[in-house]
């Protein structure tokens, strides 16, 4: 019978970091925030749900009214709105 490949559900603190594409240091950091979900202990281990993880992606972050680096680069480049 042939191997499965499949990507496991419960992620480790350091594979949970690497899926959400940052730093075990900075998952750690926006764990105490209250950015990231807690683990689950499954077993004695704790596990973050890729699910739980997924869930961050859903939520919208990004605000153009908030964006200071982005009003910063369009008045730099000359592209700032002239109704502001």
């Amino acid at each position: 019978m042939p191997a499965v490949d499949f990507a496991p559900r419960g992620l480790r603190r350091a594979d949970a970091a690497r899926y959400l594409g940052i730093s075990p240091t900075l998952f750690d950091v926006k764990r105490k925030e209250g950015a990231i979900p807690p683990p689950r202990d499954m077993f004695g281990v704790m596990i973050w749900d890729r699910q739980d993880l997924d869930s961050l992606f859903a939520k919208p972050t990004y605000t153009a009214a908030n964006d200071n680096a982005s009003n910063y680069w369009d008045k730099v480049c000359g592209f700032e709105n002239p109704s502001t």
